[in-house]
């Protein structure tokens, strides 16, 4: 045994040298267990809010009991209740409704008991320590084959800066392992927030828990609203999006290199409002992280206005939700396009600068694909 440690300390020891100079590299992962740990705790805690409300929901439809038809309902509409006392109110309603059923009274329980946090509006306490154990102690990059940032790292400023990450992918690979828990790029801001879907952050219980450990004075996830933009970009903190939403994560497949940018003129027109600079940001590799089912691509995206997922994907062979440890995840951070502030900017203005995000997203994509493995890529823009 004390043979193979040796081994595995050389073996690290090589892999270490051999990415020097790169920002938090890590290359193919050497036992079946590296990573895995903070993958399970990002996308576990994301998934487990939805899986629990479709199983009751299907519970409930494979009894014959109508109820399985407001189950997602009443919970969506308790979440956009403006105070706890509307949601504790509609949800000790819908649990009455349900006290005749055993199954009916199980999901209701269930909701008290992990959503109490939604329900009764509360914050958990933060741990600083959580970004570095997540990064340095778990390994998070391990889990992956590859997994680097890379680009005009030494071109990041600390105020007045928005990092526009594509694509979305399934899970935001890139976004997750090569931002969020990146201690070396979340260091270069002098505060940061992650900005993600309102929803997500706040309404899943779970993952709001994980949201609520990570936050410090410096860095936080917060929900995209424009009362969080404006009042984060006028103190100039720094923002890290996934621009394309999860409209990117349904024209995303397998082997293609796709984003949705021409109609994501909103964060320009907060850039010209505050005066930032924004980043365009590439995920080589986001497309390996799972397999896709395609077609019907337009029709999706038309579901897609109403608010409604339509991506189908599966990842490990021995767990379908997590992604594929063969993905090589090449994220790179492009030139900045400097916005002037322009307080009252017209729609010009805006198509202006928005034109030349999409010019500079599409010079990273091309000046990097064949260092990323991929001199013949072309960049689809949805």
């Amino acid at each position: 045994s004390t043979r193979v440690c040796s081994i595995r300390t050389l073996f690290s020891q090589s892999v270490a040298r051999s990415d020097s100079g790169r920002m938090g590299a890590t290359k193919i992962a050497r036992h079946w267990s590296d990573g895995l740990l903070p993958v399970f705790i990002v996308v576990g805690s994301w998934m487990s809010g939805p899986l629990i409300l479709v199983g009751f929901t299907l519970s409930l439809l494979l009894a014959g009991d109508w109820f399985c038809m407001v189950v997602v309902p009443a919970y969506l509409l308790t979440f956009n209740m403006p105070s706890r006392y509307l949601r504790l109110a509609i949800w000790t309603t819908f649990t009455a409704a349900a006290v005749p059923s055993s199954l009916r009274l199980a999901m209701a329980t269930t909701v008290w008991v992990l959503g109490f946090p939604v329900l009764f509006d509360i914050q958990m306490p933060p741990s600083p320590g959580f970004l570095e154990w997540m990064d340095k102690t778990l390994r998070f990059k391990s889990y992956a084959r590859e997994c680097v940032l890379r680009g005009a790292l030494d071109k990041i400023q600390p105020e007045k800066t928005v990092f526009a990450y594509h694509p979305h992918g399934a899970t935001s690979f890139g976004f997750t392992v090569n931002g969020l828990f990146d201690t070396s790029f979340v260091n270069k801001s002098k505060r940061l927030f992650f900005v993600i879907d309102d929803f997500l952050r706040y309404g899943n219980p779970v993952f709001r828990f994980f949201c609520d450990l990570y936050r410090t004075d410096t860095r936080d996830i917060r929900g995209a609203s424009k009362k969080t933009l404006n009042e984060a970009m006028a103190k100039g903190t720094n923002i890290a999006l996934t621009l394309g939403g999860f409209e990117e994560a349904t024209v995303c497949e397998t082997g293609k290199d796709r984003v949705v940018v021409k109609s994501r003129k909103g964060i320009i027109k907060y850039c010209l409002k505050y005066g930032y600079r924004i980043h365009p940001v590439y995920s080589f590799g986001e497309d390996e992280t799972y397999y896709y089912a395609g077609g019907l691509t337009d029709f999706r995206l038309w579901l897609n206005t109403f608010k409604i997922p339509t991506v189908a994907f599966y990842g490990n062979p021995y767990c379908f939700l997590l992604p594929r440890r063969e993905a090589r995840v090449l994220t790179y951070v492009g030139d900045a396009i400097e916005c002037p502030k322009l307080e009252n900017a017209s729609n010009e203005d805006v198509d202006k600068w928005h034109k030349l995000y999409v010019e500079g997203l599409v010079a990273l994509f091309n000046a990097k694909k064949a260092e990323a493995g991929r001199p013949d890529a072309v960049l689809e823009l949805f």
